[in-house]
């Protein structure tokens, strides 16, 4: 690829202003695409706010086989399945069983770790040259067990995690306690906890929209809100954009970043992602009289707790097959009992906020899937979960193949 050379990137959530800043460092003028008037309003506006570096485990594990029937009947409040999906869906959910082995989980969960690793270190690479302003703190992660044997499993893949240098531990109650007193107000039983002391918190939101403006200040680089893209062609060494008001775009390279909708557009051109859209909901209260500090993973709950200043986000839970982004009343209702059940005294549960409700892109590995796909057509989607966690990394390898590619 020779000459000036021209990216769009559809999808303006973290994935893609993170995606822009990684290809607008790297000497590309970059146009981000959005349907919404701005950045980061979709799965990135009401995520947990946790950039979980320690916590990739993948979805799929051995016990996922046995669950999906309570699963497919509605029994698990913090995670169900509908027997009716998007297109792909069947398929995806043999290839999430496919991913259910002991060594399959290890392999995926160490996968992401590598890439969480790669995008700490992005990072603090970042915020050591570009003023961005989101509500930064080194706040640790404890991720709760609530028997000896919970405690037990999860020791073979924390010494495989730690093998690799992150530095996480499994504590025990009293060690907890000491850590997050606030926790001793728990009527749950708590054996013990993962702990992870540099894993952070921030806005993303925040984030996205500083980065976004760093990058209209100091680079070839915009953002066009209100733009509904509608497909995508190819013409000689030129991909063109074409959105639905008629308008046509062209660039050298356009990068996929829309998160579960990137088959809408990749379908069309003869590529077809495993992705399925999974729902997460997230609601904010004011904090109550022990509110944790420390951010808190409730796995059997599917909750995560953030402090957030004068407010504690909880989010979590998750739902697949037909979703919407709509927030439902009673779902959001059994979440935040859910919550109060969990740390009762974390917040003031009966002041919680009306909620959201966001599409996670998910794949049946748990890995995100980044690289060119043909010429001038690349794809930066499937993060689930840990969409702001793996941002910045995912930029970076994505920018890495579009090097390699030219």
């Amino acid at each position: 690829m020779s000459g000036k050379k021209t990216a769009i990137v559809v999808g303006g959530g973290v994935i893609g202003v993170s995606t822009a800043y990684a290809l607008a460092r790297d000497g590309w003028s970059v146009t981000v695409l959005d349907r919404a008037q701005d950045v980061a309003l979709g799965a990135s506006f009401g995520n947990g706010r946790q950039l979980s570096y320690s916590h990739t485990n993948a979805l799929a594990g051995p016990g996922i086989f046995a669950q999906i029937p309570g699963l497919l009947m509605g029994k698990n409040e913090a995670f169900r399945m509908s027997l009716c999906g998007e297109r792909g869906y069947f398929d995806w959910l043999l290839r999430l069983l496919g991913q259910s082995s002991n060594s399959a989980n290890h392999r995926n969960t160490l996968a992401v770790l590598k890439l969480a690793a790669h995008s700490r270190l992005a990072m603090e690479r970042l915020l050591n040259n570009v003023p961005v302003e989101f509500a930064h703190r080194v706040s640790g992660k404890l991720v709760l067990m609530r028997d000896n044997a919970e405690v037990e499993a999860a020791r073979p893949l924390l010494e495989a995690k730690r093998a690799t240098g992150l530095k996480q531990e499994l504590i025990d109650r009293e060690r907890v306690f000491e850590i997050e007193p606030t926790l001793q107000h728990s009527p749950d039983t708590i054996a013990g906890a993962l702990y992870a002391p540099e894993d952070e918190t921030g806005d993303c939101h925040a984030f996205s929209s500083g980065l976004m403006a760093h990058l209209k200040a100091n680079y070839c680089a915009g953002f066009r809100g209100g733009a509904n893209v509608h497909r995508i062609s190819r013409a000689g060494q030129e991909t063109w954009v074409h959105l639905a008001d008629g308008e046509v775009l062209n660039c050298n390279c356009v990068v996929i970043a829309n998160g579960h909708a990137a088959n809408d557009l990749l379908a069309p051109l003869g590529h077809r992602l495993p992705i399925q859209p999974m729902k997460g909901y997230s609601f904010t209260a004011p904090i109550g009289n022990a509110a944790p500090q420390v951010s808190i993973t409730d796995n059997s709950r599917r909750l995560v707790f953030t402090h957030c200043g004068d407010r504690m986000l909880v989010a979590g839970i998750a739902e697949m097959g037909k979703v919407t982004s709509e927030v439902d009343g009673q779902r959001m209702a059994s979440m935040i009992a859910s919550a109060r059940d969990a740390l009762p005294e974390a917040a003031i549960f009966s002041e919680a906020d009306a909620g959201w409700a966001g599409l996670r892109p998910m794949t049946p590995s748990s890995q995100p899937i980044i690289g060119m796909l043909e010429p001038g057509i690349a794809v930066n989607v499937g993060h689930g979960m840990l969409g702001w966690t793996l941002a910045m990394g995912s930029a970076e390898r994505l920018s890495g193949a579009l090097a390699e590619a030219a």
